[in-house]
């Protein structure tokens, strides 16, 4: 019985082959897609779950309330971690894990640069990273070991069979000798953890000097806790009020002015499993359920789509059924005989849809930066859920027709008629639901765009093009570079200057993104701002207009003390009319800064970001990270060859890592643009997803009428008055849908809109805009059958009468 279920099956697919490839074609496609933006989404939220103990284990950050808000920190001193560890009873196990950049490992004459991170003891213990050789119990047990990955092993070493084995670590004059006590596995690409060795905290260059030192923030912390960690609520306020005294104080509020549940400093545990989407640079988990939604979505209108098109064709097979039924079919043989149809046919759609899947993840990863490996789709978790959502949309997409279609009247159906009335509303609510969600994909598209646009366009208060960004690595001397780098280029005409700052403007070809704000009173005022380390003639690289007050002066004591360039807004929160020569703060001598001068508010960090006043400063101590270099240059790929060169002579074999500063400012944009990219194309497949069900609903619609239009022919009615009929049935569906997609997207992208401080003001162009586009696009959809059956010969259409 199965078996001829089957046949009959194909026989009546290869029958409607122009039916059968409009549905197996956009099954694939919307398979396809959602597969895709599935497996990102549970790659996203599988991040850190690989970890055994992963609901016991905790990440302590710390709030602190001020006037003005808060601040958020989940860098804790080093200390913190001797303190929490023999203060709070239910800590079982704790780490700290303080991120590194590259740093310098070296064999003899070999070195390379790595990303080092520095771990204590129990990290072992609390995370499951994979170890391929040593002992994990002891991997990090003194202070002279160190755990390599295996891909850095095989890069040091040539082999990963390095047990025993000796390197040096840190830039040249401070290496410290370690040896290699375990070879791990490389982190895995959904951990939040990422390094490609580790190394004792205590290796760290500022170890000594910051060891017991509660204001520094370097380090952070994870503990390991075997209860909730509400439970633990007491024990931390009591560790705050224990170890935070000096900070209470200085935040200038009192427990009294704020209500009783309320405090001024909160320690807070974040589960590890939620770190990923927690932090100001972290993935925004709304995105992670839009792609979810958007994977929804489309599978839905093609799942409408297969639902509409099978309603529509029972009126072709109306007889058939008929037969079937008067030669004692049983009403569950026709439901299992349509239903294995559609069984078929979203197989086909479906591995279809995985080779394609296979084929465009690269591509989408490229396009994103989405870093979802291949081997994610066959993961068992994942196929086990796309097995699911196959076996659902089977059941419900073709089950539904086919449970309409068996239950079809006898004698009906023997005269070639299928009641029209319910399965009409079904298939006119589906229709509406599909232009429905297109319109709605298409406005958020549309309004992305604009907000991408506008944001991309906003005068960020320097000038970003012809700037060179060279990232100085920690194997090198910041201060020593940049002097060596003025004194060489000094005669080159293509240079116009050159500074240094401690953090760069947006993200270069490091991949390393820093923020670094404090707080300050001034007055019964309190001021956050962005603490930026800069040499002098930073402003004359960036092209930053003066407003008051002067520049910083080279080789100048005190301005290298104590010396402040502040923005505008700095200023205002001051609530001074003179700022120039004002004091405020004080600097790690006790010395008071004063404000030298006053530059336009510019952007140093994304204008999507929270946007604070700027301080900048010189110092001797922090050390200069990166090297900007203005140039005036009509052939810069020769220029920046020519400074990679004396790079390479002035540098201890540092790598030549520069890219522009205007290609750095783009990763300021990435949500956005990913945001954009993701509606853009699925409301693109959406739409199209729509048409071609439209496009082969109106052609069993058209047969259906093909009599109708014969006689409204034969009786005088013109060509632009039958399209204008039957066109008419189907674009006032598409105008209800417009109805209630527009609403929904005006409340959405205003919902999104506010999370921005700059944004675009709502208009209703962009809305007709979209309104007008599915209109238009849904008529050419119908058009091209209605204007084809209007044209044909009425003599044909009733030959058969």
């Amino acid at each position: 019985m199965i078996k001829n279920y089957i046949k009959i099956a194909w026989r009546n697919i290869w029958r409607n082959k122009l039916h059968a490839s409009i549905n197996v074609f956009g099954l694939a496609i919307a398979f396809a897609i959602s597969s895709i933006l599935f497996v990102t989404a549970y790659f996203q939220l599988s991040f850190d779950s690989f970890h055994k103990e992963s609901g016991s284990l905790f990440k302590v950050s710390k709030f602190a309330m001020t006037e003005d808000g808060g601040r958020f920190s989940g860098q804790l001193p080093l200390p913190f971690l001797a303190a929490v560890k023999s203060d709070i009873l239910q800590v079982q196990q704790a780490t700290r894990v303080v991120y590194g950049r590259d740093e310098p490992l070296a064999i003899q004459d070999k070195k390379l640069n790595r990303i080092v991170t520095r771990v204590d003891p129990d990290f072992f213990q609390m995370f499951n990273f994979g170890v391929i050789q040593g002992d994990i119990d002891s991997a990090l047990s003194g202070i002279e070991n160190i755990a390599l990955t295996k891909s850095t092993a095989i890069d040091l070493f040539g082999t990963e069979d390095v047990i025993g084995k000796e390197l040096s670590l840190g830039k040249k004059g401070e290496e410290k000798g370690l040896i290699v006590s375990a070879v791990l596995a490389d982190c895995p690409r959904n951990s939040s953890i990422q390094f490609q060795a580790l190394a004792r905290v205590e290796t760290l260059p500022s170890f000594q000097e910051n060891q017991n030192n509660w204001s520094a923030g370097s380090a952070n912390v994870f503990l390991k806790v075997p209860e909730s960690p509400i439970a633990l609520n007491t024990s931390l306020e009591n560790f705050v009020d224990k170890y935070y005294q000096e900070e209470l104080a200085e935040l200038n509020l009192s427990k009294s002015s704020l209500p009783a549940d309320i405090k001024p400093i909160n320690l807070n545990l974040t589960n590890i499993e939620n770190i990923h989407f927690s932090g100001e640079r972290s993935t925004p988990l709304f995105l992670i359920y839009a792609l979810i939604g958007l994977g929804a979505f489309i599978l839905l209108i093609a799942c409408f789509n297969f639902i509409s098109l099978n309603l529509a064709s029972s009126f072709t097979r109306a007889r058939e059924i008929g037969v079937r039924k008067s030669l004692g079919a049983f009403k569950g043989q026709v439901f299992f005989q349509f239903w294995s149809e559609a069984l078929i046919l979203y197989f086909i759609g479906f591995v279809l849809g995985i080779f394609l899947t296979y084929q465009l993840l690269p591509i989408f990863n490229a396009r994103t930066d989405a870093n979802v490996g291949v081997n994610n789709l066959f993961q068992p978790q994942f196929l086990g859920i796309m097995s699911l959502i196959f076996l659902a949309v089977t059941l419900i997409a073709g089950g539904y027709p086919a449970l309409k279609i068996s239950g079809s009247n006898i004698i009906e159906v023997l005269k070639g008629k299928i009641s029209g009335g319910k399965p009409s509303r079904v298939r006119n609510t589906l229709l509406v639901s599909q232009f429905a969600i297109s319109a709605f994909l298409i406005t958020l598209s549309f309004i992305g765009s604009k907000q991408l646009n506008f944001i991309q366009t906003k005068p960020i208060g320097f000038n970003k093009e012809q700037v060179l960004s060279i990232p100085i690595g920690s194997d090198q001397d910041g201060q020593v570079i940049l002097e060596r780098l003025k004194n060489s280029l000094v005669s080159n005409p293509e240079v116009l200057s050159i500074s240094g700052t401690g953090i760069n403007l947006g993200r270069g070809l490091d991949r390393v993104t820093m923020r670094n704000t404090v707080g300050w009173d001034y007055l019964d005022k309190h001021i956050n701002m962005d603490w930026i380390l800069t040499e002098t003639d930073f402003l004359k690289t960036m092209d930053i207009p003066l407003v008051a007050g002067r520049d910083f002066i080279s080789n100048s004591i005190s301005d290298k003390e104590t010396g402040l360039i502040v923005s505008e807004s700095f200023v205002k929160a001051m609530g001074e009319s003179e700022p120039v020569g004002k004091f405020i703060g004080e600097n790690s001598e006790g010395k008071p800064y004063q404000i030298l001068g006053v530059v336009s508010d510019f952007h140093f960090y994304s204008p999507s970001e929270e946007t604070l006043p700027i301080a900048m400063h010189l110092s001797d101590v922090e050390p200069v990270q990166y090297l900007f270099l203005k140039l005036k240059s009509k052939n810069l790929v020769a220029s920046v060859q020519k400074i990679e060169n004396t790079w390479n002579g002035l540098t201890d074999n540092a790598e030549f890592k520069a890219s522009f500063v205007n290609e750095n400012l783009a990763a300021w944009y990435e949500g956005e643009r990913l945001m954009t990219d993701l509606f853009g194309t699925a409301s693109g497949i959406a739409i199209f997803l729509s048409c071609l069900g439209l496009f082969a609903l109106s052609l069993l619609t058209i047969e259906l009428r093909t009599k109708e239009v014969g006689i409204r022919k034969v009786m005088g009615a013109s060509v632009s008055s039958i399209v204008k009929i039957i066109s008419f049935s189907f674009i006032k569906l598409v105008l209800i849908a417009l109805a209630v997609a527009l609403p929904l997207a005006w409340f959405a992208s205003n919902a999104w809109l506010e999370n921005y401080e700059y944004r675009i003001s709502q208009s209703p162009l962009p809305f007709i805009a979209v309104a007008l586009l599915v209109t238009l696009i849904a008529l050419g959809t119908v058009s091209f059958h209605t204007i084809k059956a209007a044209l044909m010969n009425p003599v044909k259409s009733l030959k058969s009468e």
